[in-house]
C-alpha cells in the first residue's frame, strides 16, 4: 500500500491512526508500524489483502488509489498542474476526493475514462455532462463519443 496516499485521505478526512486502525480491523500499533516502515520504504509497506480490502471499503475508495504508484512530482506537475488550476498535489487529490469539476475534468483529460474511474470512482462517468465544458475542446471531441459505451456499461 503507497502510505502517501493513505496519509492524504487522512488529513482530507481528519482521521487519526487509531481512526485508521478500527476502519482496517487491525491494532494502532500495526498502524504505527506501517508508518515506520514506510518511512524506510520510500512509502510503501505490505498488509495483508483482507486488510487492505477491509480499509479500501470502510474508505468508501478506490483501490487503485491506495496501490497508486508515486509519480515524480515534476512528472505530475506537468501532467496535472501545468496550470496552477490548483497550485500543489495535495489540493489536486483534495478536489478529486471531493468530486469537484475541475478536478475530474482534469482527471479525465489527461487519463481518459477507464483510469480516471479507476481512481475516483464511477462519478467520473456520471457528471460527465456537467465537466465536460472545463475539457479542452480537442480532447472533449474524442471523449464525448466514448461517455455512452462507458456510461451504458456502467
Amino acid at each position: 500500500m503507497y502510505l502517501q496516499a493513505l496519509k492524504e485521505i487522512m488529513k482530507e478526512k481528519g482521521l487519526r491512526k487509531a481512526d485508521v486502525a478500527r476502519l482496517a480491523g487491525v491494532s494502532r500499533a500495526c498502524v504505527t508500524r506501517w508508518f515506520r516502515l514506510g518511512s524506510r520504504q520510500k512509502g510503501w509497506v505490505n498488509v495483508e489483502s483482507k486488510t487492505f480490502r477491509q480499509l479500501q471499503q470502510a474508505l468508501n475508495i478506490s483501490p487503485y488509489f491506495l496501490m497508486g504508484v508515486p509519480m515524480d512530482f515534476a512528472s505530475f506537475q506537468t501532467r496535472f498542474l501545468w496550470d496552477r488550476l490548483y497550485p500543489d498535489r495535495e489540493a489536486f487529490v483534495e478536489g478529486i476526493f471531493k468530486k469537484q469539476e475541475p478536478a475530474l475534468a482534469r482527471l479525465v483529460e489527461v487519463l481518459g475514462f477507464h483510469e480516471a474511474g479507476a481512481i475516483a470512482g464511477d462519478v467520473v462517468l456520471k457528471k460527465f455532462p456537467q465537466y465536460k465544458k472545463r475539457i479542452k475542446p480537442i480532447r472533449r471531441r474524442e471523449l464525448e463519443p466514448l461517455w455512452p459505451l462507458y456510461h451504458s456499461a456502467q
